[in-house]
């Protein structure tokens, strides 16, 4: 038994500490004694079950996962490349700074209004998603790549690296603890972006719409339900995009120390 314990003593200890949440919950429900207001963890459960066996639920999940992986995808892969053409490019650094500014200051409920004046509903959380990153991933990628060690790129002019070989074992290993920190945050910040707009934008199926429901016609169980998907979506989308980043950087003989997950802002 004891052996048992000593392996699995962190899935034990995160089990306990759920354990404890849970508990917590029901004690707060008991007091409130409204499900209205806070739903007990078994009509939560009860809510989740019968939702799992609509096919309604799984195409709704699908929808915005689609939606929000895809202006995320785009964030990353658009975030750096015009981080790296900005650091060639002072001038044009100076110009695009104040816009960054104005996009990581306005509110996503003002974004999403003005954006589903000019694209169809479907895609407002797409670009939302996209606009809400952005700055993150194009802030890191910038103080990753003003952070590359002068003497290395000396070392490496002097020993005749392609462009390609200096960019993968100088400038990928110094930006890359930046870009995970970003990342990490990133995900976390595409979902509450791209689900708030569905909120207000309410696309025919989207989680978004779901939640603007079970608030017309208070189904606070439903409520919880969507609310814990989103969660549990962005965290599995997390672990696995940074697994895949580890992978990646593995493969490549690249070792980095994290950034202790902090994304500059």
């Amino acid at each position: 038994m004891k052996p048992f314990i000593t392996q699995n003593k962190k899935y034990i200890r995160q089990t306990a500490i759920l354990f404890v949440w849970l508990l917590l919950w029901q004690i707060l429900c008991f007091f409130v004694k409204k499900q209205v207001l806070v739903p007990s963890p078994l009509s939560v459960g009860k809510a989740f079950l019968s939702l799992c066996r609509e096919y309604d639920f799984w195409l709704t999940l699908s929808a915005s996962l689609c939606r929000i992986l895809t202006g995320y995808v785009l964030c990353v892969l658009l975030g750096v490349l015009f981080a790296v053409f900005c650091h060639k490019n002072k001038l044009v650094h100076a110009f695009f700074q104040p816009a960054i500014q104005a996009i990581k200051a306005t509110p996503v409920v003002s974004f999403s209004i003005l954006v589903l004046l000019w694209v169809k509903t479907d895609w407002v959380p797409v670009v939302i998603s996209f606009l809400m990153v952005f700055p993150i991933i194009w802030t890191n990628t910038m103080a990753g790549i003003s952070q590359t060690q002068v003497q290395y790129l000396e070392m490496a002019k002097a020993y005749g690296f392609s462009p390609f070989k200096t960019l993968r074992y100088v400038y990928v290993p110094s930006v890359l603890p930046y870009f995970v920190s970003a990342s990490h945050t990133g995900i976390g910040m595409a979902w509450k972006a791209g689900i708030a707009a569905e909120v207000i934008c309410t696309p025919a199926v989207s989680m978004g719409k779901k939640i603007y429901e079970t608030k017309i016609y208070l189904e606070t169980p439903q409520l919880f339900v969507w609310t814990i998907c989103a969660i549990a979506l962005s965290m599995v989308l997390e672990k696995l995009f940074l697994k895949l980043l580890h992978h990646i950087s593995k493969r490549m003989g690249i070792f980095y120390e994290p950034q202790n997950n902090t994304a500059i802002s």
